[in-house]
């Protein structure tokens, strides 16, 4: 009877077997998707390409915009990105994937690259019909990346290059190409936009930056359900608005380059739209001081009063490190006026200048004591530390005031 019963089973899982249906072949890209087959060594990947005119706008920026880039603008850059930077000889890259959460078990599925091609703007995007085909687009990857010394992505130094560089590993490859210099824009817009819009994600920056409104956009949360829709059931309707999406993410980057540009370019036209502390340390940490001075004056000239103490500081203190000490005064005494915490601080900088560098001790004793009233009214956490410096600074001025007679010598 076991015997029996064994036999019957064994005989009943066949059955089933055999009713599973034979593996689908791979549905024909053709019919929705404007791309051809590439062959490589480790068999063939799909390519859809896209070549646009420098003149093409994407939203209010014309893509010329993100290439011809004025020398400041250059230097911001090539500091974020490690080294010389043109965006000329770079590549933007931007990956769809099976999941955010990225390891070995993430594939990138999608790999969307553009740059300059003469008086063209080209986007290429490789695309795996499979996992299996994994080992063929990696191979055409490699020989796109190969030609270009830079990067230029967005979160590509969190995300998209880790990613890329462990399927290289796992797919038993040479390495990923690296590049020489990676730009990456996401650190740049937090510096410059985290205070001022709710989200610094690219689709963010699209709308309130560039004019960009993907009406029929499919969401990022939705690609991967929608690419294993295609694996496992041939469903293809969606992959047009995958693919899409890849190539907006790739326009809007190099929109993004031309917006950095007009926004150090002229600097009164944005002043309210940007942080503008951060844009000046962006531009010290350049190695670009006086270029930093001159920008943040052209926002300070332009923003409401109520917006201006943060920035007036951050001038104070650079124009004090380029020797520029009358025009750091003159920003301490308009903090100084304005009351609050930052009139503390500018009151205990005077205090200091005047002591140091004018010599004017009866002055900086007056200083010292108004910032000892006002952190009565304004009291904060660093009030003792700051009371205790004020209180040894005014004892020291009492002394020299009273052995110079109290006026510059």
């Amino acid at each position: 009877m076991p015997t029996d019963l064994a036999a019957t089973l064994r005989a009943f899982h066949t059955a089933r077997a055999s009713w599973r249906p034979a593996e689908a072949a791979p549905p024909a890209l053709h019919a929705v998707l404007p791309g051809r087959y590439v062959a490589t060594p480790a068999g063939e990947c799909f390519l859809v390409e896209h070549q646009y005119p420098l003149a093409h706008r994407h939203g209010a920026l014309a893509l010329e915009r993100g290439v011809a880039l004025t020398h400041v603008t250059r230097q911001v850059l090539a500091h974020a990105a490690g080294g010389a930077f043109d965006p000329a000889h770079a590549v933007f890259l931007d990956t769809e994937t099976t999941g955010l959460a990225g390891g070995t078990g993430t594939y990138a599925f999608l790999v969307g690259l553009g740059f300059l091609d003469g008086d063209r703007f080209v986007v290429q995007q490789l695309f795996m019909r499979h996992p299996r085909d994994e080992p063929a687009l990696l191979q055409a990857l490699s020989a796109i990346l190969g030609r270009f010394p830079a990067w230029i992505t967005f979160n590509g130094k969190a995300f998209d290059g880790p990613l890329l560089a462990t399927r290289f590993r796992c797919a038993s490859r040479t390495p990923l190409p690296a590049p020489t210099h990676h730009l990456d824009l996401l650190p740049l817009a937090r510096r410059l936009w985290r205070s001022r819009l709710r989200s610094c994600a690219l689709g963010a920056l699209e709308r309130a930056l560039l004019g960009v409104s993907r009406a029929t956009d499919i969401p990022s949360w939705q690609i991967p359900e929608a690419y294993f829709a295609y694996v496992r059931r041939g469903e293809v309707a969606r992959l047009p608005a995958i693919f899409a999406h890849n190539a907006a993410d790739i326009l809007s980057m190099a929109a993004l380059l031309g917006y950095l540009d007009d926004v150090f370019r002229e600097p009164q036209r944005y002043a309210g739209r940007l942080d503008p502390v951060g844009g000046v340390r962006l531009l010290q940490r350049a190695g670009l001081q006086r270029d930093a001075a001159a920008w943040g004056r052209g926002v300070l000239a332009a923003l409401p009063i109520d917006e201006q103490r943060q920035l007036r500081w951050e001038l104070a203190v650079l124009c004090q490190r380029l020797g520029a000490l009358a025009e750091a005064a003159a920003h301490w005494r308009c903090l100084a006026q304005s009351g609050g915490p930052w009139a503390i601080l500018a009151l205990e900088a005077l205090a200091k200048h005047y002591e140091r560098h004018e010599h004017d001790y009866v002055a900086a004793r007056r200083a010292a004591e108004t910032a000892l009233t006002a952190l009565a009214l304004y009291p904060n956490p660093s009030g003792p530390a700051v009371r205790e410096r004020l209180e040894r600074r005014l004892g020291r001025l009492w002394f020299r005031s009273r052995l110079t007679g109290g006026g510059p010598k």
